[in-house]
């Protein structure tokens, strides 16, 4: 059989890794009381401790309402700090508190882990031609507002 005679539905497949991979992380993230979501805002804010709302909105490509809503939780749950910035009132500062930052070490091993199951079972060949396949399909869906954010209840 040749390779045009098979179809693939390449965006169901990548759909239905990140639901995986969402529920994977909701699952780790839970023993700690908290979401997946949660739990990578966490890992990000590790790097330098605080960012603006706005860098959070673009690291994860979310929208500032759903944003809004995870950070206000994670407020809520002692994890964050929400201040408006000193430079520019319209901007929202949001610095981790010491209870997020133990959580830190725990979000960043499971990513690790996961990254080092890819590197395990695959060939830095592959894996270049992996992150050569994702960026373009992120490419080819960041040009509509249809291909936006695909809200999935996960906060």
């Amino acid at each position: 059989m040749k390779v045009s005679d098979m179809h693939t539905d390449y965006g169901k497949s990548i759909k239905r890794a990140a639901n995986l991979m969402a529920r994977s992380m909701d699952s780790y993230a839970a023993r700690f009381g908290l979401t997946g979501r949660q739990l990578s805002i966490i890992d990000f804010l590790s790097t330098e401790g605080s960012h603006s709302q706005h860098d959070i909105e673009e690291e994860f490509d979310i929208r500032r309402s759903t944003a809004t809503a995870a950070l206000q939780r994670m407020e809520e749950g002692g994890l964050v700090t929400i201040r408006r910035a000193d430079h520019d009132a319209r901007q929202k500062v949001i610095t981790m508190t010491a209870k997020a930052r133990e959580l830190g070490k725990a979000a960043s091993d499971y990513i690790q882990a996961q990254d080092q199951a890819m590197e395990d079972r695959f060939s830095p060949k592959e894996l270049d031609t992996f992150d050569r396949v994702l960026s373009y399909f992120i490419e080819l869906n960041s040009g509509s507002d249809e291909s936006q954010e695909v809200e999935d209840g996960h906060d």
